[in-house]
């Protein structure tokens, strides 16, 4: 398949600077934590490149594979009038056309969560934790099944309710998000993304991003690959521990 881009335009209600820091230094708050050296030509998660370092304008980073393969991610900031624009460019070879429907779907989740962050968390340590439930959560209707076991039957974006979260308890949410693929949870102090990627042929997975105090404060980040990257969990191990064990029943 030849060499594909995503473009997405989106209004942030934050200022260029933070958004500039929340898509470089700050990724653990709504995608997940990337080692990033910050100046043009530093490292990126060790395996990319940093290839335009333009605060608070313009970042942007590539790596490069066998075969001519490549992945560019490029974000231009611009300040609107009280709202900044993010023109978000994905540039690379998908391996054919249900991987660049994935990413394509991935990249309006991820910017929406993006946009939760710098509304509601800035400025605030995130740490990062990934669960992947069981391998029968591939199976077609896992993520509704996943939605109803949290008692989601009926709730629109928008909605607001008490839902009982596993290793937190009941707790106020928003749900800010909900695709047949996926869905996004807001609480007091956290984002809790849901993946249901049945028909890409891989299971159900979340990604949790929470959120303590001044973002200088020690424990800021959290570690761990993206979500779905691995079985089990990685991060917190309490949350991460109490998510696991509650997929496995869903999934029993």
């Amino acid at each position: 398949m030849p060499e594909s881009e995503i473009v997405r335009d989106v209004s942030l209600a934050a200022a260029p600077e933070v958004v500039f820091a929340a898509v470089t230094t700050g990724t653990a708050g709504w995608l997940w934590p990337m080692d990033l050296e910050e100046r043009e030509g530093g490292a990126v998660a060790s395996v990319g490149r940093v290839t335009h370092w333009d605060p608070p304008h313009r970042y942007a980073n590539r790596t490069d594979g066998e075969d001519g393969w490549f992945n560019v991610l490029d974000h231009v900031i611009a300040d609107d009038e009280g709202t900044t624009t993010l023109h978000y460019v994905h540039a690379s070879v998908f391996a054919d056309e249900a991987q660049l429907d994935a990413a394509q779907r991935h990249t309006d989740f991820y910017l929406h969560t993006l946009a939760q962050y710098v509304a509601y968390f800035t400025g605030r340590a995130a740490e990062y934790v990934a669960v992947d439930a069981p391998a029968a959560s591939n199976a077609p209707g896992s993520l509704a099944r996943v939605a109803d076991a949290l008692g989601l039957d009926g709730v629109e974006v928008g909605d607001a309710l008490v839902v009982d979260l596993p290793g937190v308890g009941p707790v106020t949410a928003g749900l800010d998000y909900r695709t047949e693929d996926f869905i996004g949870l807001r609480t007091g102090d956290a984002l809790y993304r849901l993946f249901g990627r049945e028909r890409w042929g891989a299971g159900v997975s979340l990604a949790v991003h929470r959120f303590g105090g001044d973002a200088g404060a020690e424990g800021g980040a959290g570690a761990g690959a993206g979500a779905g990257a691995g079985a089990g969990s990685s991060g917190s191990g309490a949350l991460g521990g109490a998510w696991a064990a509650w997929f496995g029943e869903v999934f029993a």
